[in-house]
This record gives C-alpha cells, sequence and structure tokens, in this order.
C-alpha cells in the first residue's frame, strides 16, 4: 500500500535507454478507483499534455517509475480522457482538498491523501484532514475504500464512515 503523495514527484526511467524521461505530476483514476495512468504533464497553452498507460508502467517504485521505452509516454488533451476518469492534485475536479462526508450529514474531515494498493492499481483509502490543529491533536484520520463511497464534485460521499 502506498500513498499517492510518495509517488507524485519520483522520476520516470525508461528502462531501454535508461534515460530519465520526467516526473510524476499526478496519478490518474477512473471511476472504479482504478489506477489508469500517469501524468507527467498537464495540457497548457503551449504544450500539449503527457501521459503514461498504466498498461504501459513497468514498476512503481520507492525511488522511480519505470516505463519500458519512450513509446509508453502518450499524448492528450484534457478533454480526451472518458468521463469520470480524475487525477488526485489536477484537473477540473481533484480528489485532494475535497470534503468528506456521510450520507447522514457529518463532516469526516478534508481528503489530504489517498492510499492505493501497487499491485492492483485500487485506490484503498483515503487520509483525512480536519486543519493544522486538529492534525497535530488528533491525528489524521485514515477511511477505507467502500463500494458504498461516490465521488462528487465538490465532496467525497461514504455511507457509514469505518
Amino acid at each position: 500500500m502506498r500513498r499517492v503523495r510518495d509517488v507524485i514527484g519520483l522520476p520516470i526511467i525508461e528502462l531501454k535507454r535508461g534515460r530519465e524521461v520526467g516526473y510524476v505530476h499526478d496519478l490518474l483514476f477512473n471511476e472504479q478507483r482504478q489506477l489508469t495512468g500517469i501524468l507527467l504533464r498537464e495540457t497548457s497553452f503551449l504544450k500539449q499534455g503527457k501521459y503514461i498507460p498504466v498498461e504501459a508502467v513497468c514498476a512503481i517504485g520507492t525511488d522511480c517509475v519505470t516505463i519500458a521505452g519512450q513509446r509508453a509516454i502518450v499524448s492528450f488533451s484534457s478533454s480526451s480522457f472518458p468521463s469520470g476518469w480524475t487525477g488526485i492534485q489536477t484537473g477540473s475536479t481533484p480528489v485532494q482538498g475535497k470534503a468528506f462526508v456521510t450520507k447522514e450529514g457529518e463532516h469526516l474531515g478534508f481528503v489530504e491523501d489517498v492510499y492505493f494498493h501497487v499491485e492492483s492499481g485500487k485506490i484503498v483509502g483515503y487520509e483525512l484532514s480536519n486543519g493544522i490543529l486538529s492534525d497535530i491533536i488528533d491525528g489524521r484520520a485514515v477511511i477505507r475504500s467502500t463500494e458504498c463511497l461516490k465521488m462528487g464534485e465538490d465532496a467525497v460521499i461514504v455511507s457509514t464512515p469505518e
């Protein structure tokens, strides 16, 4: 199990030449909370975005991410992603910073980080914060990912906290 924050910023190394081709800018997940790719660069006014589909990733290690070769890097525009794909820190509705609430109306905190299983690529939990003072006094809560979780535009809604 790894935190997304620990992966963001890692260098990406192509194994064919042993060359660094960029850095992890964000991880992209689909509606089923499954890893779909690694974002190298967002689309900007002058530059095309780039990402690596998860199928082209050889390994996500503690010190770097490896890919077979530079051909694994694909150009994209934000509009070309299927609906439901989301970034943790980037995109129109990033997960980080969203309110985490129960259906019963209880605010549990704001998403600070996301935990995922490296081998399966599945999100397994969310680290929540209620502000720096609360983090120091009470620590951060970790909520396991369940099927009863709905990712909304402004909030993550869960049936019952674990």
